[in-house]
């Protein structure tokens, strides 16, 4: 059984979950309109005994288009498609199958129907439901004022019985998407063999024709009987893992709030935050950030193109923020511009305040193990070119000064200046009296950001203008 979704990343409710459910909830849905067609086309073929020949190719039809519908699945697909041509040769001899055609397809579809894919849609109900709960108590919590205690706490009180029960919700969704995508499998192929084999043994005038299909017919008998098995194994094991983080208290985010510099995607943290506009209204959005390549993006769903906010996080500082009412702020400041954002709890800012510095330390610990010196990057620039004696050397001169300045000025409060990696407050011409391994990473980080205006090509009238 192919699991669509994991329990894991439901907890998460990201905007790829909430993608990827709304992908199997049109897929259901398209399967339900399938099905009750072919159900009722094989109604019509039972009762209409007299056109029974033109009901009947109605049925072959809708037995190809639920073909098309399960494209995905190749066995489903083949199967479909070999039984459905089989069965338009045999049209008119058809006669003495009807019942066992009403208790073969008819009836296991139609139980199909109105058992498991009505389960699916009550579940679906109640997810639904806890998702709303969730958003209006995430609302509450956000718009809950710092001088009002009784407020903070009942706000917070309600979060955290709607986070509860809202991830509860999701496990059971999640469980029931699974399941029903398994027995959708075994049971529309289990009603196309069952018909197969009924049509073999009652129907001597389709004998020949369907003898071809004997091969066919037990390969895929055993395919079944081994998806049937596998069915049950990974269903069993699905309810343990259900059953055993159901039993987890999944109330806060302590578990999924953690900083991963080397996950495999790229993605070093990531979660939901209230971003504070830059309009005159300073209004408040929940936005999904995460942080990857060194830079802090957002994104409001899955498949758009994520916002950069900080673009080097080498560049930037992070502090908490007690500027406003609300709680939980913390401030992002790069030398361009400044980024206010509102965590869920205490818990998260101090979780997103240590990724940032994390980030910032891991881009200079990536800079620092670069293998190619200073020297090196900057031996093809002429220093004529660069810090010329007047003209656009001087304007450049100029624009590098006021880039330095403010590269100092961010460098000067950021929390990333430790005591194993002190920032350089000089221009670079004054670092040669620190340790050469410092030396060289600002001297680098100087050139990487400014690659026009190497320090190694300075000339003395141009460093005055960096103190």
């Amino acid at each position: 059984m192919t699991v669509k979704l994991d329990f894991e990343e439901c907890l998460k409710d990201s905007p790829r979950f909430r993608a990827e459910i709304e992908m199997v909830q049109t897929d259901v849905s398209e399967l339900e309109t399938r099905l009750e067609k072919l159900v009722k086309q094989c109604h019509a073929m039972l009762d209409a005994g007299r056109v029974y020949c033109q009901t009947s190719k109605s049925f072959v039809n809708g037995l190809r288009e639920l073909g098309h519908q399960c494209s995905g699945e190749k066995t489903m697909e083949e199967c479909l498609d070999k039984f459905s041509k089989k069965l338009s040769i045999i049209l008119d001899a058809q006669g003495e199958a009807i019942e066992t055609t009403q208790k073969t397809v008819k009836t296991k579809l139609q139980n199909f129907v109105k058992e498991d894919v009505r389960r699916f849609k009550d579940v679906r109900k109640e997810f639904e439901r806890g998702s709303e709960c969730l958003e209006g108590a995430l609302v509450r919590n956000a718009q809950a004022l710092r001088g009002k205690p009784h407020e903070v706490e009942e706000a917070s009180n309600a979060l955290l019985n709607a986070r509860r029960t809202f991830r509860s919700e999701a496990l059971d969704y999640v469980l029931e998407i699974n399941v029903i995508e398994a027995k959708k499998k075994t049971d529309i192929l289990m009603a196309m063999l069952s018909l197969m084999e009924a049509q073999a043994q009652l129907f001597q005038h389709g004998h020949q024709s369907l003898s071809e299909m004997d091969e066919y017919r037990r390969k895929l008998n055993e395919e079944h009987t081994q998806f049937v098995l596998n069915s049950a194994r990974e269903k069993r094991d699905m309810e343990q893992r259900h059953a055993a983080i159901k039993k987890k208290d999944v109330s806060y985010d302590d578990s999924i709030m953690d900083f991963k510099p080397d996950a495999p995607n790229g993605i070093a943290m990531e979660g939901y935050l209230y971003k504070r506009a830059s309009n005159a209204f300073k209004t408040w959005s929940r936005r999904w950030f995460s942080i990857q390549k060194n830079q802090l993006v957002y994104q409001k769903k899955f498949k758009e193109q994520p916002t950069v906010v900080v673009e080097d996080l080498r560049l930037c500082t992070v502090k908490p923020s007690a500027d406003n009412e609300r709680r939980f702020l913390f401030e992002v400041v790069s030398p361009s511009k400044s980024c206010m954002l509102q965590a869920d709890s205490e818990r998260q800012q101090q979780a997103w305040i240590s990724a940032v510095q994390n980030s910032i330390a891991s881009a200079f610990q990536e800079h620092r193990e670069d293998t190619h010196s200073p020297r090196q990057r900057c031996s093809s620039v002429s220093a004529s070119s660069l810090i010329g004696g007047g003209g656009r050397g001087g304007n450049r001169r100029a624009r590098c000064a006021r880039r330095w300045r403010r590269y100092r000025r961010s460098w000067g409060t950021s929390s990333a200046a430790t005591a194993e990696s002190p920032v350089p407050i000089g221009p670079p011409s004054t670092w040669a009296s620190r340790s050469a391994s410092s030396a060289q990473e600002y001297t680098g980080a100087w050139e990487s950001i400014f690659p026009k205006c190497a320090p190694s090509h300075w000339t003395p009238g141009s460093r005055s203008l960096l103190s």
